[in-house]
């Protein structure tokens, strides 16, 4: 009886590793997913997103948007990030200082892991509850 277990058991142990090696991607029904590609080197792509201008931070050069599902979304601007839809012409961020709660779309792209606003759309005009608060006191 000894004689035929111990092979036996090496035969189902052989089975189980060749059972568990992959060397293809994974299957679900009769589609293959494949992992995603690396990163390439080149500029990633300007997306956009619409949300409500919740606050601006002047001295760390951030500000943070409501979008529709809730979520808040924190974007980092600099000196080339301009605001367009309270006049004409292009203006620098520090324009929207008051105008929290504007519904907003912003142009963006990721870099090194922060996302950065390239520009910034103002579609509905608002001003903030503080600065309301103020003019009634």
């Amino acid at each position: 009886m000894k004689g035929f277990v111990l092979p036996l058991i090496g035969i189902l142990s052989g089975l189980m590793l060749i059972g568990c090696q992959r060397d293809r991607g994974v299957y679900a029904g009769n589609e293959t997913y494949q992992p995603r590609p690396a990163p390439t080197g080149r500029t990633p792509a300007i997306q956009d997103i619409h949300g409500e201008l919740v606050r601006l931070d002047l001295p760390k050069n951030l500000f943070v948007l409501r979008v529709s599902n809730g979520m808040e979304q924190t974007f980092e601007f600099d000196d080339s990030t301009y605001v367009m839809g309270l006049q004409q012409s292009k203006l620098p961020v520090r324009n929207l200082v008051g105008k929290e709660g504007s519904e907003v779309i912003v142009e963006w792209q990721e870099v090194d892991g922060m996302k950065k606003a390239q520009r910034i759309d103002v579609t509905q005009l608002s001003t903030s509850k503080a600065s309301r608060r103020r003019r009634g006191h």
